[in-house]
This record gives C-alpha cells, sequence and structure tokens, in this order.
C-alpha cells in the first residue's frame, strides 16, 4: 500500500508540468484571450513608463490652455485649469492598475487560504468561517466598499483595503468549492497514507490544483477592482485630489460635457477597455481551464 501510494505521489509533477504546457499553448490559439491581453499589455507599459511618454507633469496648471481641444500640443486636450488629460489619464490608469493589482495579491493570498482551510477540514471550522463569510457578504460588494471607504477616510490604501474586503468572500467560497473536490481525490489520500501533515497536503496538493480557478478569478476580481476604485473616487471617497485618477476625472469632467466632452471621452476609454481587457483574458482563461474542452 505504502509503495502504490508513493507511485501516485511521484507521479503528480510529470502531469502539472504536462498540463501547463497545454494551458500556455492552448491559451495562444485564444485570438480573442491574446489581444486583450496586447492591450492591457500596452496599457500597463504605457502607464509604467507615463513619464517618457507624456512631457507634462499631471499636476501642472497651465492657465494659458484651458479646456483646450485634443491637438498636437495636448493630444487628450487639457482640463478646466489648464492640465494635460493625456498625462492624467495615464498616470489615473497607473494608479487604477496598482490598485487592482494590489487588491487581487492581497484577496488571493487571503481568501484563498481561508477557502482552503474552509474546505479542507469542513467541521466547525468550516461553518464558523463560511458564517462570517455570509456575514461580510450580506450587502453588494459596490454598497460594502463605499461604506469602509467612506468610513476610513478617502486614500489610495483605504481603497484597496475597502475593495479587498468586499472581494474576500468570493475568492473563499469558490476555492472552498474547488477544495471539497481536491480533498476527494487518491493522490491526497496518498499523502494521508504517507504521513504528510494537513499543512504539507495543502500546499503541494491544494495550491497547485487550484492555481487555475484562481487565475480566472484573479482577472475578473481585477476589472472588479479598478471599477470599483473608479466609482469610488467619482464618488469622492476613492483617490483623493489632486491625484489622478479615472474616477475624479470622470465626476470632474461631467461639469463640462457640453462643451468638453474629451474630458469624460478618454478617461472613459481607457477604464472600459481597461477592464474589457481583463474580462476577455478571465473568459479566455475558463475556456481553456475548462476540463470539457481538454
Amino acid at each position: 500500500m505504502s509503495h502504490a501510494a508513493q507511485a501516485i505521489a511521484e507521479d503528480i509533477a510529470p502531469r502539472r508540468a504536462s498540463r501547463t504546457r497545454k494551458i500556455l499553448a492552448a491559451l495562444i490559439r485564444q485570438p480573442v484571450g491574446c489581444t486583450a491581453l496586447v492591450f492591457l499589455t500596452v496599457i500597463l507599459v504605457m502607464a509604467l513608463v507615463a513619464p517618457l511618454v507624456s512631457p507634462y507633469d499631471p499636476l501642472f496648471q497651465d492657465r494659458r490652455a484651458i479646456l483646450q481641444p485634443p491637438s498636437a500640443t495636448h493630444w487628450f486636450g487639457t482640463d478646466d485649469i489648464g492640465r494635460d488629460v493625456f498625462a492624467r489619464t495615464l498616470y489615473g490608469a497607473r494608479i487604477s492598475l496598482f490598485v487592482g493589482l494590489a487588491v487581487v495579491s492581497v484577496t488571493t493570498v487571503i481568501g484563498g487560504l481561508i477557502g482552503l482551510v474552509s474546505g479542507y477540514f469542513g467541521g466547525w471550522i468550516d461553518t464558523i468561517i463560511q458564517r462570517l463569510v455570509e456575514v461580510l457578504d450580506t450587502l453588494p460588494s459596490l454598497v460594502m466598499s463605499l461604506f469602509i471607504a467612506a468610513m476610513l477616510g478617502p486614500s489610495i490604501r483605504n481603497v484597496i483595503i475597502a475593495v479587498t474586503l468586499a472581494q474576500i468572500p468570493r475568492f473563499v467560497r469558490v476555492v472552498r468549492s474547488e477544495m471539497l473536490k481536491v480533498r476527494t481525490h487518491d493522490f491526497v489520500a496518498a499523502s494521508r497514507v504517507l504521513g504528510a501533515s494537513a499543512l504539507r497536503i495543502i500546499l503541494t496538493h491544494g495550491v497547485p490544483n487550484l492555481i487555475p480557478t484562481m487565475l480566472v478569478l484573479g482577472s475578473l476580481v481585477f476589472g472588479i477592482a479598478i471599477m470599483t476604485e473608479a466609482a469610488l473616487s467619482f464618488l469622492g471617497v476613492g483617490t483623493p485630489p489632486p491625484n489622478p485618477s479615472l474616477g475624479t476625472m470622470l465626476s470632474q469632467g461631467t461639469r463640462f460635457i457640453g462643451i468638453a466632452p474629451w474630458l469624460i471621452v478618454f478617461p472613459g476609454l481607457m477604464l472600459t477597455v481597461s477592464v474589457m481587457a481583463l474580462n476577455l483574458i478571465g473568459d479566455a482563461l475558463r475556456d481553456v481551464l475548462d476540463p470539457q474542452r481538454q
């Protein structure tokens, strides 16, 4: 029995490596997902090298160029106090992507760990965790984020905290559901026979088998985090002025929508393209990782 269990455990690593190669090859063959990945990469690179792409400081006010339409000098025009909209859009995208990445990272670690523990141990531990998750999940995520952000005050850090707390229940539920399936597999039973601890089983079997699911969920939460940050900034409880934020730009631009539509068109396009690209990448990953398509 011990030799059979050892054989099952040793066969896991080659299967995982082969599956990873298949996933990457299938993802490359996804035209929509690859196109979305290219768009997202371009946005990410432009946001990271914003000082090199835009010659203007996003906070610089040129009183001689107020509400100027798009031109060769100001590609996206200027706002009501003479700030370059192109520079502010790039720096705003940088803040949005940073918030999204931070939310996904923290939510994946905390929510994923709680979901793994809940799904693996079950019993009273699972019951307590799920009741706490239900309490956090009583309000829609946007409403909960708004409540927490308003209570903590406007800042990038508080936005990350608010959005993370609102998204953790989503991760916990999905990871728990998948872990309930993983713990019934033969390789988990083989590890128990070999004397592996619960922590070792979770880290060596639970985490690797849940990575595909967490990748898909992470891409979707990334888009939700960007939209939520923009919504909180639009309402005045997100990224505080004068820091450029896509949501703040949209809020301020609504006052001039009739005479300066570029104030909301370009930030809105940046926000729409970023979130759409993330959603398309998530859909492509879901199709690639669907067992029925393998």
